[in-house]
Formats: structure tokens, sequence, C-alpha cells
């Protein structure tokens, strides 16, 4: 009777270390934020706030000179590490390969979400005028 017990106990046990361990993975994913004054936290402010707030066309020139060309920000994580964007369209940046030289846009209108490393963005440009 007393290994009845004993099993018991050490099941427990497993199932508290194995709770403890899912919960510390929990709290260390990552949350997006989508509200452009959080976000102003982490980014410059006119970058998260017109980004973010306005459907238009932007670009996110990277550190190796290509250019991504997006229509807004829709999402930054909290660690500062990543953003959602979404991808202009290839009819949107026509042109603009002869001016900044790569251009990075969606390949088709119904794939045009994306996630880029803030890390690797050295400027972010407007692309349109009004």
């Amino acid at each position: 009777m007393d290994w009845i017990g004993l099993v018991g106990g050490l099941v427990g046990v497993a199932s508290f270390v194995l709770s403890l361990l899912e919960w510390r993975k929990v709290n260390k994913k990552i949350a997006m934020l989508h509200q452009s004054g959080k976000a102003a936290e982490i980014l410059p402010a006119w970058y998260a706030q017109r980004m973010m707030d306005d459907e238009w066309l932007f670009g996110l020139v990277t550190s190796d000179g290509r250019m991504i060309a997006i229509t807004s920000i829709s999402a930054v994580s909290d660690d500062g590490q990543w953003m959602d964007v979404e991808l202009a369209e290839r009819i949107q940046v026509e042109g603009l390969e002869n001016r900044y030289g790569t251009v990075i846009c969606a390949v088709a209108p119904d794939r045009a979400s994306a996630s880029v490393q803030i890390n690797a963005i050295v400027a972010a440009i407007e692309l349109q005028t009004s």
C-alpha cells in the first residue's frame, strides 16, 4: 500500500514540474502591439503613428540596401524585434526600382502579409505624395 502513495506523490511532483515549465514557456512568448500609441514606445514616433494609422506607400530601407515597399504596419512585437507589415503590390511600385534599386513587394494581392526584423531597417520613407 505504501508504494501506491509513493507513485501518487511522484506523479504529483512530475505534474508540478511540467506545469511550471509550460508556464515559463508561455511567459516568454512575444506579444504583438496593434495600437500605434504603444508601438511608438518601441519605434520612432512618426514611424509608428503614421505607418500604423494610414494606408499609404512607404519604403523600409534595409541594411543591405534593398527596399521593402509596404502600405502599413499592422503590429510590432513588444520586445522591439519584429513588425508585421502589409506589403505593397507590384503595380504600386512600378518605376521605383529605377530610383531605389531592388524593391521587395507582395507576390500577389492575397499574399501581402509579412514580418520584418526591425534591426535590419536603417531608414523609413514615404514613397507617395498626396
